[in-house]
């Protein structure tokens, strides 16, 4: 169903200071803009790639890739299950620095 569809993912951040009892959460979109694909490049991809365990049943770190037309959003690393940039944002406002650790 996600062939020639846009699809857009949502991840979930939190971080909680222990120390302050202050607590940040962000979510973080990301759309998949998927290529037409033939039932065949489908059948193909979950032979190769057994991605039916990952959200979205594709790894776009793998073949996966080769199934979309664009990729949209802030941090790439969302798409895999970790905004790093929002991460690293939120532990700045904690006064911890990534680059200082």
């Amino acid at each position: 169903k996600a062939s020639g569809n846009i699809v857009t993912f949502y991840t979930g951040l939190a971080v909680y200071n222990s120390a302050s009892g202050h607590l940040q959460t962000e979510v973080e979109p990301f759309d998949v803009h998927f290529r037409h694909l033939s039932e065949a490049e489908i059948d193909d991809y979950v032979r190769k790639e057994h991605p039916l365990h990952c959200a979205g049943s594709f790894k776009s770190e793998g073949l996966g890739i080769a199934l979309f037309e664009r990729l949209e959003g802030r941090d790439p690393n969302t798409l895999i299950g970790l905004p790093l940039i929002a991460l690293c944002q939120m532990l700045r406002r904690e006064e911890m620095n990534p680059l200082n650790a």
